[in-house]
């Protein structure tokens, strides 16, 4: 009888040799029953409910095209759940085989006809749910002990040891002491009024390895509010480990997992030795993810004005405000915001499209002034040699620990080879090794990605083409919305009083933040 052969194992978590005790039984049975192995197919950590397309499961829907060409007799497997964990799946794979004139034979249960395959296909489904529980059950046990249930959150190392039995004690974490860093790092800067791009593109800049992808993002820091996700809400940070604060869901159309929302409650389990971030700086944290997260239009869109915010009566103090409109010119008019209830003198105006005119002219001139752009070229080689020499020695310190790395995960893929994988804790700390040398790899690999800097005579040349552009940036519908907050970053206040000696008009002085030259040094840096 022509046979093909079938194995598969479900998660990463379990060994991949179970594929070949599978194939080791199943070749026995055939010998003995003298069948001929026309072909053998695998699917490798891939769950029974993935669907059988050629990305879900590909060495099924390879089996199913073979099967379906012509020339085979029979698909041999262990049992019904290695060829589906799903109902429908199940039908629609025995429907396929019936019509191509090939039967299902299992280990188990021998011939598979209608009515065993709908019991079977019954009773793995049931199976596949029933394990999902008793897993979630585990897990909870586990965060109630003190020990993580899922991955390896940003800050922290596998710290797995053995028991007074031998056996391995999973879950365990310690602290990663520069990554630490990191996080609190983020903390103080969100709590200090940083947004989350803001923090992300320095962490960039200065060539920090993200968690999991190439670079930090915004999403990396904050998550979604919904899900309760990102490093800023992730109370492991406080000493807490979370278990169900999100679920996966099978979508029936894909089979991808949805992360949704928890519906099982939320268990906390205590890890004092973890905390990285203090309930006071938590709590600012939390404060200002709440204040963003509040469904609050007028919290969250941007000024619709250049200079929004920015003026103040220089007689009074209070704002500057858009106080009507200019009929003949089709133009808002700017005045004090007392002045209007009579609570100032200052009851000079000016329309907007001249108020904006002479605020970039002045800021322009300022920041063009020869002494400024001499603090920039200074400020700009100082910050070059800094860098210069933090990278230095941070490659020589991840230099250092890369090669002991490799000398340990040498070491244990030895201990496997000659016979050590049958022991759990060879096998843990030879995952640990491995993830701890490609945190490694990734980090010097991320440091020689980092831009070369160099001086060049055309320095002061390139910072007032940047001040320059802001200004016809203004000038284009498209990008009006991007300079907006570019060019108010370089505005600290404006001063409005009424003009000297005469009856109309206001003179105006602008306050610039010096601060934010640095940040446009940092912007030419990346683009050269």
């Amino acid at each position: 009888m022509r046979t093909l052969l079938y194995a598969r194992y479900s998660s990463q978590l379990q060994n991949a040799r179970s594929i070949e005790d599978q194939m080791r039984l199943l070749r026995d049975r055939a010998d003995r029953e003298g069948w001929t192995i026309v072909d053998v197919f695998t699917d490798y950590a891939i769950s029974g409910a993935a669907g059988f397309g050629p990305e879900q499961r590909p060495g099924l829907n390879a089996l199913l095209e073979r099967v379906e060409a012509g020339g085979v007799d029979q698909v041999f497997t262990e049992s019904t759940d290695r060829i589906a964990r799903h109902q429908g799946d199940a039908f629609t794979i025995r429907e396929r085989l019936r019509f191509a004139g090939c039967r299902l034979f299992t280990l188990l249960d021998g011939e598979v006809d209608e009515i065993t395959g709908t019991i079977k296909g019954l009773m793995d489904a049931r199976m596949r749910t029933d394990l999902g529980a008793r897993i979630r059950r585990g897990a909870r046990g586990t965060v109630s002990e003190g020990r993580a249930a899922g991955g390896l959150a940003y800050g922290y190392r596998r710290a797995n040891r053995l028991d007074e039995k031998g056996e391995l004690i999973r879950g365990l974490r310690e602290i990663d002491a520069d990554e630490a860093e990191i996080v609190l790092r983020c903390f103080r800067e969100f709590a200090a009024g940083r947004s989350a791009i803001k923090i992300g593109q320095g962490l960039n800049e200065d060539g920090v390895v993200a968690p999991r992808k190439n670079f930090w993002r915004a999403s990396t820091l904050i998550g979604q509010p919904k899900l309760q996700t990102g490093i800023l809400r992730n109370p492991i940070y406080i000493g807490q480990i979370a278990y169900g604060r999100t679920q996966y869901v099978q979508s029936p159309k894909t089979r991808r997992l949805v992360v949704r929302p928890g519906q099982e409650g939320i268990t906390i389990g205590r890890a004092d030795h973890l905390r990285i971030v203090s309930d006071e700086l938590w709590q600012a944290v939390q404060e200002r993810l709440a204040v963003a997260s509040e469904d609050k239009p007028h919290r969250q869109r941007r000024p619709k004005h250049v200079l929004s915010g920015l003026g103040v009566c220089g007689v009074c103090g209070g704002n500057w405000i858009i106080t009507g409109n200019n009929g003949a010119y089709g133009s808002k008019v700017w005045g004090c915001a007392r002045a209007v209830d009579r609570a100032c003198t200052n009851r000079r105006q000016i329309t907007q499209h001249r108020y904006e005119a002479r605020v970039l002219a002045d800021l322009k001139g300022q920041m063009l002034a020869p002494d400024v752009v001499a603090a920039f070229v200074r400020e700009y080689h100082l910050e070059h040699a800094r860098q210069s020499r933090e990278l230095s020695r941070g490659r020589d310190k991840i230099e250092r620990l890369l090669a002991e790395a490799d000398r340990k995960r040498d070491r244990l893929v030895a201990a496997v080879a000659e016979g050590g994988s049958s022991f759990p804790e060879i096998k843990a700390s030879l995952t640990a090794a491995r993830d701890e040398h490609e945190r490694l790899r990734r980090e010097l690999a991320s440091m020689d990605a980092l831009p070369v800097l160099a001086f060049h005579p055309g320095l002061a040349d390139t910072y007032r083409r940047e001040i320059e552009e802001l200004e016809q940036l203004l000038s284009q519908p498209a990008a009006h919305l991007e300079a907006i907050p570019q060019i108010r970053n370089l505005i600290e206040r404006i001063e409005l009083v009424p003009a000297e000696g005469k009856l109309r008009g206001v003179d105006l002085r602008v306050i610039r933040r010096i601060d934010h030259v640095l940040e446009i040094a940092t912007r030419s840096r990346a683009a050269g």
